[in-house]
This record gives C-alpha cells, sequence and structure tokens, in this order.
C-alpha cells in the first residue's frame, strides 16, 4: 500500500469521547450470498458498514477447516487485500477491475464483488472472512462466513486421507484435476476423520491431497473416470515433511510482507502447497531433496500483481533445513482492459491472462458480470535484467474452470504473431476479445521425408479475421502424427512448431512451406505436412529480374552455412558458385543472380 493510503487509514471521525478512548461506530461484515453450490457462476459480495469517511481495512480468507466459524491455529489464510471507503486502484486513468473497490457511493460502508472463479474459491467446505482495520486497532476485528456445497450432481468421488500411509488425516484437501491436461477442477475439505467426498460432472480426473506440512507423490495419485451415476472410492496419502523450506514472499517495491499468497513446491514427483501469513513468512514441510517453488498467479490478481512462469525459486534441501528462501513480487505497471464477448454476448467469470513475450513473467484477470477484464503488466523497468516487455493477452480455453464455457469457442489474441504490444509505464491498453464459434476442424499428419510420423510436435493455426487475429489451440501430434484443431471461417495458416520446446527443432527437423494456408468452409480441412532434416535446402521459383538477372529465395535452417551454384550444362561437371552464406538466418534468403547469358542456367545449393 502507498503512504498515501496509509494516512488515510488514520483519519478517524471521533463519534464521542469514554475514558480517554476513540469510541468507534461497530462496523459489520456480511457476505452475500453466504452459502453457494462449488458449480456456483455468479459473484460473492462483501458488505462492510459502520466505518468513518476514506477508512482503510485489510480484508482476510481463511479456510475454516473445522467448519466451526473460528479462525484456528493452523488454519490458512488463503487471501488478503486492502480495501478504501471510496477507493479505487488505476492504471492509466482506468480502473483494475481485478482489485477490489468500493462501489457503494455512502461514506462510512463498503461494497466490495470478489469473483468466483478463482483457484481455491471453491472449495467444498466454510471460508472465513474477517476485516480488521488497516493500521489495525481502530475496531475489533469482524468476520463472515461463506459456505461453499457440493453440486447437485450423481456422479462422486469419495475416500480416506491418511497420513503417511497410517493414520486418517483430519482436513486435508483433496483436490480434483482434469484428466486431459491435469488443470485445477474442484475440491473439497477432508472431515476430522480423513473422510472426503466431492460431486464432478462426468469424464476423467486426477485425484490429489495437499495440505500445509505434508507432500504427496504424484506418480501414486489415482485416476479416475466418471460416467453417470458412477461413484467411484479412492484412499489418499500424505506424508508429514521432516525438513523445513521457510522463508517469506513480499513486495520487491517497498519490501512490504505480503500475507494469504499461494504457494506450490515441487520436487521430482513429490508435490505439496503452503501460504503466506500475515507476516508473508511460509514453510514447507518437505524431504531432503532439491525443490522448486512457485506463486500461483490466480490469487495475485486481486492485489495487481505479476508472477515469475517458468523460473521458479530453487532450494537445495539436501543438507537439512532452508531458511531465507524469500521471493520478491513485482506489481504491474501497465493494463491490458476491455470487454469479452461470444457471439455479442458478455461472459462473466473467464480467466484472461497475459504475459511477456520472454516467457518472464505472467498476468491473470477475471472478466466481470458484463463481460469487462482487465489484467496487469510489468514494462518499461530493468529491474529483471531486461529493458522492455512485449505483451500479449489471451483468454483462458482450458477446460478446467470456467475455462470450459469456452471450449467451442476461439479468440482473438493480441499480435497473435507473438510480437506481443509494447506497453508503457503507466499505459492502459484497450483490447476487446472476441469469440468464434468453433465450425470446422483442420487436420492432417506430420510425417519426415522418408514418411515416417512424427509424434509429440506442437501444431496449430493462426488467421486474420474482420481484422483480428486468432490462434487455434496448438496440440501435439500423436503416435501416428496426427493432429486435429478447431477453426472458425476464413484463411487459415497451419504451421508446426519449428521452435523450442514440443517443437520439430526439438528432434531434428523443420518444415521449409513453415505457413500452409488452408480456406474454411469447407467445413473441415485436411492439411498434411512432410518435414526434413535440419539443413536440408530448398530454393524456391525463378524469377526474371532483367535480361541477363535471376532472382529466387534459399529456404534453409537457421545456423547453417549453404553454397549456391550454377551451371550452363547439367551434362558438365563444372558448376560454378554464385554466392556462400555463413550462418544462415532461417526462413528465406532472396538470391540474385546478376551474370545470366541468353544459355540455359541451372542452380543447385549445397550444405557446407
Amino acid at each position: 500500500m502507498n503512504t498515501a493510503l496509509k494516512k488515510v487509514g488514520f483519519l478517524f471521525v471521533v463519534f464521542g469521547v469514554l475514558a480517554g478512548r476513540i469510541c468507534h461506530a461497530a462496523v459489520t461484515l456480511s457476505v452475500s450470498p453466504s452459502a453457494v453450490g462449488n458449480n456456483y457462476t455468479g459473484f460473492i459480495t462483501l458488505n462492510i458498514a459502520g466505518l468513518t469517511n476514506g477508512e482503510a481495512v485489510k480484508v482476510q480468507t481463511y479456510l475454516d477447516l473445522n467448519s466451526n466459524g473460528v479462525v484456528d491455529a493452523g488454519e490458512p489464510l488463503i487471501d488478503a487485500f486492502n480495501l478504501t471507503d471510496g477507493g479505487v486502484t488505476t492504471i492509466g486513468g482506468i480502473t483494475n477491475i481485478n482489485v477490489p473497490f468500493d462501489s457503494n457511493a455512502a461514506t462510512g460502508a463498503i461494497t466490495t464483488t470478489l469473483s468466483f472463479a478463482t483457484t481455491l474459491e471453491n472449495i467444498v467446505g466454510q471460508k472465513i472472512y474477517r476485516v480488521i482495520s488497516n493500521p489495525s486497532g481502530a475496531f475489533t476485528p469482524v468476520t463472515a462466513t461463506l459456505d461453499v456445497t457440493n453440486a447437485a450432481l450423481s456422479q462422486s468421488v469419495s475416500g480416506i486421507v491418511y497420513s503417511n500411509g497410517i493414520a486418517p488425516l483430519a482436513h486435508a484437501i483433496v483436490v480434483a484435476l482434469t484428466a486431459t491436461n491435469t488443470t485445477y477442477f474442484a475440491s473439497t475439505i477432508a472431515n476430522a476423520s480423513g473422510q472426503y467426498y466431492l460431486t464432478l460432472p462426468t469424464g476423467g480426473y486426477v485425484l490429489l491431497a495437499v495440505l500445509p506440512g505434508f507432500f504427496t507423490d504424484q506418480n501414486l495419485t489415482p485416476q479416475v473416470t466418471l460416467t453417470s451415476g458412477v461413484s467411484a472410492t479412492n484412499n489418499l496419502f500424505l506424508t508429514n515433511g521432516t525438513v523445513a523450506v521457510s522463508g517469506q514472499v513480499f513486495d520487491a517495491g517497498n519490501s512490504n510482507a505480503l500475507g494469504g499468497v499461494f504457494l506450490q513446491a515441487q520436487a521430482d514427483s513429490l508435490f505439496e502447497v503452503a501460504f503466506t501469513d500475515t507476516n508473508g513468512d511460509y514453510t514447507f514441510g518437505a524431504t531432503s531433496n532439491n525443490w522448486k517453488i512457485d506463486v500461483a498467479p490466480e490469487r495475485l490478481a486481486r492485489r495487481g500483481y505479476v508472477t515469475p512462469q517458468g523460473y521458479a525459486l530453487k532450494v537445495n534441501a539436501t543438507l537439512g533445513n532452508v531458511t531465507n528462501a524469500n521471493i520478491g513480487l513485482y506489481k504491474g505497471n501497465a493494463l491490458f482492459y476491455g470487454r469479452l464477448t461470444v457471439t455479442n454476448t458478455p461472459v462473466a467469470n473467464i480467466i484472461v491472462q497475459d504475459n511477456d513475450n520472454d516467457g518472464i513473467l505472467n498476468a491473470k484477470g477475471y472478466t466481470d458480470a458484463n463481460g469487462n477484464f482487465a489484467v496487469v503488466a510489468l514494462v518499461d523497468t530493468n529491474l529483471l535484467g531486461t529493458n522492455d516487455f512485449g505483451w500479449e493477452s489471451t483468454a483462458d480455453l482450458g477446460d478446467g474452470g470456467s475455462g470450459a464455457t469456452l471450449l467451442n469457442f476461439i479468440f482473438n489474441q493480441v499480435n497473435g504473431d507473438g510480437m506481443g504490444v509494447e506497453l508503457t509505464n503507466g499505459e492502459a491498453y484497450q483490447y476487446d476479445l472476441v469469440g468464434l464459434s468453433i465450425t470446422a476442424t483442420i487436420s492432417g499428419q506430420l510425417v519426415n521425408n522418408q514418411g515416417i510420423p512424427l509424434s509429440g510436435i506442437s501444431v496449430g493455426a493462426s488467421a486474420t479475421i474482420n481484422g483480428l487475429q486468432y490462434v487455434t489451440t496448438f496440440v501435439d501430434t500423436d503416435d501416428n502424427g496426427d493432429y486435429s484443431v478447431g477453426a472458425a471461417s476464413g484463411v487459415w495458416y497451419v504451421s508446426a512448431n519449428n521452435g523450442s520446446g514440443d517443437s520439430l527443432n526439438s528432434q531434428g527437423y523443420y518444415d521449409p512451406v513453415s505457413l500452409h494456408s488452408v480456406t474454411i468452409p469447407p467445413d473441415n480441412a485436411i492439411v498434411n505436412i512432410t518435414a526434413y532434416p535440419l539443413g536440408t535446402p530448398f530454393l524456391g521459383e525463378l524469377e526474371k529480374i532483367s535480361a541477363t538477372e535471376f532472382g529466387f529465395n534459399l529456404i534453409g535452417s537457421q545456423g547453417f552455412n549453404y553454397t549456391v551454384q550454377a551451371t550452363t550444362n547439367l551434362a558438365s561437371p563444372n558448376w560454378f558458385t554464385i554466392t556462400t552464406i555463413t550462418n544462415f538466418p532461417g526462413n528465406e534468403f532472396f538470391i540474385q543472380d546478376n551474370q545470366a547469358t541468353n544459355s540455359a542456367r541451372f542452380y543447385r545449393v549445397l550444405e557446407k
């Protein structure tokens, strides 16, 4: 919180004086609705009354593991954010609607609306919202509860969570991940006897138990497939850690501690979670191993932070306890904002995310009831070793959580060519996300030049439709080299990943065509792709420039060396060199022969 807001917290109206103490009006807190199913698609509204004009408060959310309505020792703080009577957070004059703000025009009262789409929000069980004065001491903290119940579905999973394979473990959290891509879908809190029960839609799930201080082995997590009316029983196992990894999460700009931050740690197949307390401190109960600690971005949207992606904090616990495993987070200083619609209809509770082109930072946000969204970005800073970031914003089409709503749509992206938008510090960039109905598929087979299928290579397509750039989901080819992606009407350019990760390059191939054009309709299109060993060169079509000049494109692989030669007689062994290219830049390179004659002329390219 900035200095101005800290000062506001001290501006209390004196209603009366009794025995030398300032008397504060009775502060109240209510939650609406106070009970929802875990498939609820609306919003949670907090109403705080009895404040003085301009007063600042802090809102904390706890998991009430034993459902007694009281914040007990050991119950995790899963969220925390600040609110001010009449206050909003803006960037470039635009409200960041992810950061809770006061929508109540009356003084002395705060009304704020929270998305129910965030991870941990829909845990089946009870949560306690706690409001304290900021700075503390102006009034006695007040609480209110939210009960989340199982959806009324005929399929369920149940069982017992065990500690160290022996005793039932009270109040562990059981998470259902989608089987297709292991993304979060739903969760529940086990009772005092370690028993859990969670209803789910039909489909495949991976079940995972978590509890701060304990870890699980993901190699042992069960996978279940629920058909209509099926109830599956699976016991789950957690192990308490004997090595402690501890640290603090803080604001890298002002060093203020950040409470209620959701952390995830992994060592090979071992996995566990932790939350920072009110002082920003956390502890993992680990094993003697090398651990990676990640910050979950979903929960930080309410505080306007960006989070590192793919750059987890690495700690070595092989020699015993680890301390000072501290993590600094940066607040965003630029903003994407706009409206998300499908078939001209706004959609609420949808995750919208952005990330920088360097793969360092990520941020997430959520659409409100009118489809409006805002997502922060961090730009124009060398704090992380770079001066500028190109950022790109997308709608999250994961098949878990709120993203399931969008599975039949494809969305435009900001500069879908991957270059992103070069934002400036303090800039708010408007960009609406428009969903098109998926009406067709583009499918085919990826093989090498010998006809052997290539598996595990991501393939997708891009198009410009009505002036907007669209990109399909990129999918990996299967064991037969086959792929299939959904698309809408338009001219699409299909490509196999030639870069890093699940790419042709990683398997020693490249696609000299790069972009394969196809038009939809027809409803479905077939695009087969042939890849060649890295370095294999190709010459494009000849272009006559003048009476004595010809030109053509050389297609090759980045970093290779090529020699282009010519001859006037294919029967002759004598070829002369037109040019030599060292460290080929990749893709296409234009070659010009300005010494052509009236004789027939033939060209070839050699890899050197």
